[in-house]
């Protein structure tokens, strides 16, 4: 998802000195997005792509508002803002290197010599459909405009259809009744109708990637399925349900619709099948998390903490070293490995030398945190920053976006009345970076209480500045400088040189300048970011967010090529963050297995081989089914449709119960366990669930969590303790609870004491509620509320405690510490 900006970093090794060109941003204006008077919303300014890819954008206002419209001449003869073109209908033939050629046009006649028409040099393919035949290579294409968004469905189709007739005619024969949507991934913004991938020998939005098309499967493609363009999944999945009625009112209802696609495309696949529960009959997500919105969650820490690490921490030695940082960031990090990424910056660093005469220490390692998401934070995140394709054809329209995931989805997140910019759900406040190692004796008390003292948080969206180099251009950052030092540019330069103007204001791929520091290197806290509470419960409430309860049990394969070793972004731990939301949301994960393929020192394997070897065993699975409807989807399973994991040759390691145990319990590792590492992320080293979906966490009292031994074998002495009181006035966080925001959850008052008579300790709590008595965060008592709201614990001895009431199956918070002597 990172390929964009990892391009656009490498172009620093071939920059000239002062001809550095990155990504160039326009500003944006304060104020909501002009919307329809329509429900649901349509977002504002939209970008036109049809044209790109053989439609034609019908003219729909003459007031400059959208992209565009040219005559044949090149003549503006209106604008469109809707982005409609008619639908197409072409022929492809396949050669037989899995090129596509149109063979017949769009409203052209038959074509007598489909051989003739493909280009001099190729030859049609042959393809064999699942009952065995062999037919020529042949493809109809139906292309056009549905929810503003390109979308298309491609079916086999015969020689005679081709030679003799068309598509008002069209030949479905050769389809075997299996449906495949073929969804993509990406991180974008939105504002535009989006990338349409028809070329090449993958070609997704024409014969599926891996190819099915070819064994008689139709295949169904959205551009308002792609994440790269937009991450509003609520838009996505209303565009996917309209391209799926569309195809059955067009083409009759499949026997099964089963889900295909990587990243934002598993992703999508896991939202819808909870949004909308008949689009999709199956689903294949490779190298998916459960959603995106909750993503942003630990993404945004992981430039603080890079900030922290190279520029701030006291024993910066001891963090140079890229194994150490796990214990903050918990996303794989490697000492002596060098991806594209940190090359790339090592390659900026060079240039500032040569330039300026700068010297800053190059990388000698990396992490999932530089490699998969630098640039991404930014990108969600900061008004200022960012482009989506086509946004050029805008003109001035571009200063009405806000240049954020936030805006993107505004109709979940919501618009905060005050400034008009969408709200946003991103918090740290009370989040502890580190605390499993420092419990754990892995980290020292000092380091730990440095970092937290220093990390900060994020500026809020209308405070946010431009970034820097290599986010940005080169010229313009020292533009700005100089605009706002009053410097021209040769005393820029000067002072970048010397020291006198902090070289962090040049280059800054920590987004520094987005950061709210501490005024005195640590003395004062830096501040952390408060969440929105509105947009949290309005996120939860949308969609947005993947509960893990299924309105109906479906086949589930859960793909992932292992990619660690290469410090991809699709850590492998998602999986089970998939697997143990679905516990939480509904007792089980029936339906759904988790399939493992092991890559090579480059991250390659049979990807496509291990993609078929899912598709094939969702057929079977689904053949079962149909044959006896009274089964349940695990009944149904085939022998393949089970946990497992395979080698890098393909060749299996392990199937069945158990293999992936030791991850989610407490049992032994099983072997595929052991097979794979998995890694966490920094908020999972902050003690918070692999689940992963708290935005902001409810708080205890620093003294709560020191008698609940959140800090195992650190036992903080009062001046620490003190010190954790001025880093965290509201409290860290208590992850037994959800999160602050979800409206599903209801988070009581702790109980309070009244007195202690002997060894008996009277409470006051909800009437009907179950108070658990608790000593170094283990409950050693419960005991029932009487209607009067008053219970008494009887056998209290010695010790320090913590009181906690639970309603109706939800804890409450914690009261302050109880010492009993």
């Amino acid at each position: 998802m990172a390929t964009g900006l990892r391009s656009r970093l490498v172009s620093l090794l071939g920059a000239t000195a002062l001809g550095l060109t990155m990504l160039a941003s326009a500003p944006v204006a304060v104020g909501e997005e002009p919307l329809l008077a329509a429900d649901p919303p349509v977002q504002y300014p939209f970008a036109c792509t049809a044209q790109d890819h053989r439609l034609d954008p019908v003219v729909d206002n003459q007031d400059g508002v959208g992209t565009p419209v040219l005559d044949a001449g090149g003549s503006v003869i209106g604008y469109s803002k809707d982005c409609f073109a008619e639908t197409k209908i072409w022929y492809y033939a396949v050669d037989t290197a899995g090129e596509l050629h149109i063979v017949r046009d769009h409203e052209e006649a038959p074509v007598a010599d489909i051989a003739a028409a493909m280009p001099v040099g190729t030859t049609l393919a042959t393809t064999t459909l699942m009952d065995g035949t062999t037919v020529p290579y042949l493809i109809r294409h139906e292309r056009g405009v549905l929810n503003r968004f390109i979308y298309s469905i491609s079916m086999l189709a015969t020689e005679d259809e081709v030679a003799q007739g068309g598509p008002e005619d069209g030949d479905d024969t050769l389809w075997n009744g299996r449906l495949l949507f073929q969804f993509q991934g990406g991180v974008g913004i939105g504002h535009t109708q989006g990338r349409y991938d028809e070329r090449g020998p993958r070609a997704r939005a024409v014969k599926g990637d891996p190819d099915r098309l070819g064994m008689g499967y139709a295949v169904m493609y959205s551009t308002g399925t792609i994440t790269a363009d937009h991450y509003n999944l609520l838009v996505g999945g209303r565009t996917a349900v309209m391209v799926k009625d569309h195809f059955v009112a067009t083409h009759g209802e499949p026997d099964y619709t089963v889900g295909l696609g990587g990243s934002g495309g598993g992703i999508q696949q896991y939202v819808y099948a909870q949004n909308h529960p008949d689009l999709l009959d199956a689903l294949v997500p490779q190298v998916p998390y459960p959603d995106m919105t909750t993503q942003t969650i630990h993404v945004g820490d992981c430039a603080l903490l890079d900030r922290w690490m190279d520029l701030e921490a006291a024993d910066g030695g001891h963090w140079a070293d890229w194994e150490e940082r796990k214990k903050l960031q918990g996303l794989n990090s490697i000492e002596g490995y060098l991806g594209d990424n940190a090359e790339a910056l090592n390659g900026a660093k060079d240039l500032l030398q040569a330039t300026l005469g700068v010297d800053l220490p190059r990388q000698t390692g990396s992490s999932e945190c530089l490699e998969g998401w630098l640039g991404l934070l930014p990108l969600a995140m900061n008004p200022l920053y960012g482009s989506e394709t086509n946004w050029g054809l805008l003109g001035d329209q571009v200063d009405q976006i806000e240049r954020t995931h936030w805006d993107d989805a505004r109709e979940a997140y919501g618009t905060d009345p005050e400034t008009g910019y969408a709200r946003s759900t991103w918090d740290n406040v009370g989040v502890q970076y580190g605390l499993r190692s420092v419990a754990s004796g892995n980290m020292t008390p000092e380091q730990f209480l440095e970092v937290n003292a220093e990390v900060g948080g994020w500026k809020d969206t209308p405070d946010m500045v431009h970034e820097g180099v290599p986010f940005e251009d080169l010229n313009t950052v020292l533009g700005r400088i100089a605009q706002s030092r009053g410097l021209p540019a040769p005393g820029v330069l000067q002072g970048l040189a010397t020291g006198a103007i902090p070289i962090t204001e040049l280059f800054d791929p920590w987004s520094l300048r987005n950061a709210n520091l501490s005024p005195d290197g640590g003395v004062t806290p830096a501040p952390r970011t408060d969440g929105d509470l509105v947009a949290i419960s309005n996120v939860y409430d949308s969609g947005l967010v993947f509960r893990g309860s299924l309105p109906r049990e479906i086949p589930i394969i859960d793909a992932r090529p292992y990619l660690e070793h290469v410090l991809d972004m699709h850590n492998s731990h998602q999986s089970f963050a998939v697997r143990q939301r679905l516990l939480d949301g509904q007792g089980r994960h029936d339906g759904q297995v988790i399939w493992f393929m092991g890559t090579d020192a480059s991250g390659d394997g049979p990807e496509a081989q291990f993609t078929h070897e899912a598709l094939d065993t969702i057929e079977e699975w689904m053949a079962n089914l149909a044959a006896d409807p009274s089964m349940t989807v695990t009944e149904a399973a085939p022998a393949l449709a089970a946990d497992r994991c395979v080698a890098s040759d393909g060749t299996e390691i392990a199937r069945g119960d158990g293999v992936w145990s030791g991850i989610l319990d407490e049992g032994p590792e099983g072997p595929c366990t052991q097979s794979f590492e998995l890694h966490t992320t920094s908020r999972i080293e902050a003690g918070g669930p692999i689940t992963g979906d708290i935005y902001k966490c409810n708080v205890m009292p620093v003294e709560t969590a020191v008698a609940e031994d959140l800090y195992g074998s650190w036992q903080p002495t009062r001046a620490q303790v003190s010190r954790l009181q001025e880093i965290f006035p509201e409290g860290v966080c208590d992850y037994g609870l959800p999160s602050q925001g979800d409206p599903t959850a209801s988070v009581s008052a702790a109980p309070a004491l009244v007195k202690i008579t002997g060894k008996a300790m009277h409470v006051l709590a909800t009437p009907g509620a179950t108070v658990q008595l608790r000593l170094d965060g283990a409950v050693v008592s419960e005991r029932k509320v009487n209607p009067k709201g008053k219970v008494t614990i009887p056998g209290v001895v010695s010790g320090t405690y913590t009181l906690r009431q639970v309603i109706d199956g939800q804890p409450g918070l914690l009261s302050t510490p109880i010492r009993v002597r």
